[in-house]
């Protein structure tokens, strides 16, 4: 049975668990869309690729937590030191 989208007003099915057009949840709803991953084909350069692109992005983030650091124990070590 088609019934409309309470927010596009476009019609959907009663079973759809959510509209394909707007992607609205019907608002009595209690069900969640699960996302299943079944297969995960990646090739090895793929991944290796993936994995060099996460490191050069830790970079800054080292940098970042380094200096901070520093500048916090710079900060505080006259108070610490009598």
């Amino acid at each position: 049975m088609l019934i409309e989208c309470y927010e596009c007003k476009a019609k959907i099915s009663d079973t759809a668990a959510a509209c394909p057009h707007c992607g609205a949840l019907p608002p009595d709803s209690d069900k969640s869309l699960s996302v299943v991953v079944t297969d995960l084909d990646m090739n090895f350069m793929t991944i290796f690729w993936f994995m060099i692109k996460a490191a050069v992005a830790a970079v800054p983030a080292v940098i970042i937590l380094y200096t901070a650091t520093v500048v916090f124990q710079g900060v505080v070590s006259p108070f610490l030191n009598h």
